[in-house]
């Protein structure tokens, strides 16, 4: 197995504990404008609609600043409640941008990972969000480039995206390889870039596609250094 001079780390759900940043900043924001145990039901109507204008932002048939409104505005109306998307959304956005729990193992892996080889953030998400969330977790230092698709102006999976990573690091495509928990954004656009992927899933989760199975599949982030290193698993 061959080495790489640099990897490509997904953000949310590969090194951050989304879930957890998620529901903590849908409690700041819903609590005050829900009735009493209606949080539980509007946080996971949040989520779906949320999925969904996630979903058009990364076809390109919508804007960063659309996704923030639309996706409140759908959700007060499906509500009915008296509130204004806009400082809704800007409540939300404070308090995820304050919350970076980390998955398990998450900052020791890249500490040592950096020392191996040059790395590059590549997440989908809001810039005052993603760049909140990287200096609260103080793992910014680590990293040699960070690439956010708001600041971008495209998303994962186009195959943009990942050449603008290469580009960033002064690195081949042949020797990068991106890790990340969304089959169709990290594997599938690393795929179509050219570039060398690996899953990072849960134990015993099978592999969803699309396409088939990539060339590697991590369940511990602590594997890290030891797959820039040429070792698997």
């Amino acid at each position: 197995m061959k080495k790489y001079r640099g990897l490509l780390l997904d953000a949310d759900n590969t090194l951050f504990d989304y879930e957890k940043a998620e529901g903590l900043a849908l409690e700041a924001t819903l609590e005050p404008m829900v009735r009493a145990g209606q949080l539980a039901q509007a946080a996971a109507a949040y989520r779906s609609i949320n999925a969904g204008w996630w979903k058009r932002l990364e076809q390109g048939a919508i804007t960063p600043d659309e996704l923030k409104i639309g996706r409140f505005a759908d959700l007060i109306a499906l509500l009915g409640i008296p509130f204004d998307p806009a400082a809704t959304s800007a409540r939300y956005l404070a308090a995820l941008a304050a919350h970076a729990p980390l998955l398990p193992y998450a900052r020791e892996s890249v500490a040592a990972a950096a020392r191996v080889a040059k790395l590059c953030l590549v997440t989908n998400g809001l810039t005052d969000v993603q760049r909140g969330r990287l200096r609260a977790s103080r793992l910014e230092e680590y990293f040699s480039a960070v690439l956010i698709s708001e600041e971008m102006g495209i998303a994962k999976p186009d195959p943009r995206f990942f050449h603008a990573a290469a580009e960033a690091l002064g690195i081949a495509h042949s020797d990068l390889l991106c890790i990340g928990d969304n089959p169709a954004a990290d594997v599938g656009g690393a795929r179509a870039a050219g570039i060398d992927a690996c899953w990072f899933a849960p134990e015993g989760a099978t592999w969803p596609g699309p396409g088939e199975r990539p060339l590697f599949v991590l369940h511990d982030l602590r594997k890290i250094v030891n797959l820039a290193q040429g070792v698997y698993p």
